[in-house]
């Protein structure tokens, strides 16, 4: 169910296809005790929220996403989750916040070695 709704909604742009996926795989996931594919759910689900301008819930379920995989252990994902974090403070024109989180999600990204989202990072923080 999640990539399905990650494919309607990367893919092809489809929202109202994309959410019931997504809330459908965020039940699954729990139900399983599935703590990665939650945190994959829940971050999709914040940024349908994010594109409809519900940035509190936006915020709640990108916080959840992040909490979960820091106790999982999965690095790179909190850096990727703190830099979505970030788009949505400056999204809400709160600069010193996401300059800070961008912060973050760059010393979590060096640490994990994950290169990539260190280049999503200076990138980000370009446009910020």
């Amino acid at each position: 169910m999640f990539w399905a709704g990650t494919f309607h909604q990367v893919v092809r742009d489809d929202g109202d296809a994309a959410v019931p996926m997504l809330e459908r795989a965020r039940e699954l996931a729990a139900a399983a005790g599935d703590k990665l594919t939650l945190s994959y759910a829940l971050r999709h689900l914040g940024f349908a929220d994010m594109a409809a301008g519900r940035l509190d819930a936006a915020r709640e379920r990108l916080e959840e996403s992040v909490r979960l995989r820091r106790e999982i252990g999965f690095m790179p994902g909190v850096a990727a989750g703190l830099l979505a974090l970030a788009e949505l403070a400056a999204h809400g024109n709160d600069r010193d916040q996401a300059l800070a989180l961008l912060d973050e999600a760059a010393a979590v990204a060096a640490e994990a070695g994950a290169h990539g989202i260190l280049r999503w990072v200076g990138r980000a923080r370009k446009e910020i």
